[in-house]
């Protein structure tokens, strides 16, 4: 019986969503958890490879349970769960699923939401979850820059591998938006390693003046060998939602 279950999660105090064998990470903590509660050792496969210090609101994973556990209901599982998880990583809902889903691999599209707060003085209550930039003034320029990554992107221009495999990735959506907070939202299939970061990077320059929309536009047509833009920290990214 395969177990789909909708994750949230703190990232602060986690190397990323992978096991490793000196770290703490999410997969391990889940893990550990399991075993746990069903004395099996059983891997548990996430949708997205989330990075060191990096949170989630719709982390989706799979774990098949051992046939001694077949009779569980799927809220049973949830609840097992938060009984044994620490208060930073919570189950926010759990289901049955058929045994050719795949968290991974049946993903249509990702959302990721990245939060910069460009207040002259930075909130202690948001500093872990975003990007303190008092500089960052023109929004209306980073909203024109947002739309200039929709489409086919070649993504190796913005991550930090710029050899990955399958280098086109089409980004559906990218906006920005303003409240208390400047979020900026984008959507698409699949990602390369610290490819949104990238782009949050580079929109962000567009934001203090240090890159203009030509010079985005310029960007996102040179040479994907040779990846230009910053990376944007960590701490501000957040898995927002999978969709199958």
């Amino acid at each position: 019986m395969r177990i789909c279950l909708t994750l949230a999660y703190n990232g602060t105090a986690y190397a990323g969503w992978q096991v490793q064998p000196r770290a703490p990470t999410v997969q391990g903590t889940l893990e550990r958890a399991l075993t746990r509660t069903t004395g099996a050792e059983e891997r548990i496969t996430g949708a997205s490879r989330t990075d060191a210090g990096v949170h989630a609101m719709g982390q989706v994973c799979h774990l098949d349970a051992p046939e001694s556990c077949a009779a569980r209901e799927a809220h049973e599982w949830q609840r097992l769960f938060n009984a044994l998880l620490p208060p930073d990583i919570r189950v926010l809902g759990a289901s049955t699923v058929g045994s050719d889903f795949h968290a991974r691999y049946s993903a249509v599209r990702k959302t990721y939401r990245y939060q910069i707060d460009s207040q002259p003085v930075a909130s202690p209550f948001l500093a872990a979850f975003a990007w303190h930039q008092p500089r960052l003034q023109d929004v209306a320029g980073m909203k024109e820059a947002a739309a200039l990554l929709v489409g086919a992107l070649d993504q190796r221009i913005f991550a930090t591998h710029p050899d990955g495999d399958r280098p086109i990735r089409p980004i559906a959506e990218c906006h920005v938006d303003v409240d208390r907070l400047i979020t900026v939202t984008i959507t698409g299939r699949s990602f390369l390693r610290h490819a949104v970061r990238g782009m949050v990077g580079a929109l962000a320059e567009v934001g203090t003046g240090r890159r203009s929309l030509r010079q985005m536009q310029e960007l996102i047509e040179s040479d994907p060998s040779e990846p230009r833009a910053i990376k944007a920290p960590a701490h501000g990214l957040c898995l927002a939602k999978v969709e199958y």
